[in-house]
């Protein structure tokens, strides 16, 4: 079993290729972005993977959505982004994931990572070297680049998902940000 993590997939939402039209060239059909996202994902995740999805899974209906979701192999985890509220209502959205929280906090290889939708300037043990991984921006720039932080939305990576191992290996290489640090 290999850990991935991505986010905002957006699903369903098709101003997001007018928003990120260089990561999302499908000529504003909905429906080509839904099949490359699945072709990509399914191209590296197999069944017996897992991936944290780290927000804004789609923007459409939970029947939609769920639909989507059960095309995509290997099971899931949601730390829930601002495009999810709604579908948090819908007992079968929800039940696409092995769990689905604001915050997540996991250790890999003695590694602490932090996961969270948006960008946080502090977060658990930073000072101690744990990464941050989050999403939301669409590869826009955080102002936290040299720390050890990472965008893993879809538009990072040409609509696919990372392997968690790698992500965590790029966050390595930057600065361990200090407690209560002023001035990013």
């Amino acid at each position: 079993m290999t850990d991935f993590v991505t986010s905002d997939i957006h699903f369903g939402h098709a101003n997001i290729m007018k928003f990120c039209p260089e990561s999302r060239a499908f000529n504003n059909d909905v429906s080509k972005m839904h099949e490359a996202i699945i072709k990509n994902w399914n191209a590296v995740i197999t069944p017996q993977d897992h991936t944290y999805i780290l927000g804004d899974v789609a923007f459409c209906n939970w029947q939609d959505a769920v639909k989507l979701l059960n095309r995509l192999n290997g099971t899931k985890s949601l730390v829930i982004g601002n495009h999810d509220k709604k579908l948090m209502n819908s007992q079968e959205f929800r039940d696409c994931f092995v769990s689905c929280q604001d915050y997540m906090s996991i250790t890999v290889d003695k590694t602490k990572v932090v996961m969270f939708h948006y960008p946080i300037a502090e977060w658990d043990q930073m000072h101690r070297g744990a990464v941050h991984l989050y999403g939301h921006l669409h590869g826009g720039v955080s102002g936290m680049e040299k720390y050890r932080c990472m965008d893993v939305g879809m538009d990072t990576n040409y609509c696919r998902p990372y392997r968690l191992s790698d992500a965590i290996a790029k966050c390595l290489k930057g600065e361990i940000k200090g407690h209560h640090q002023t001035g990013v």
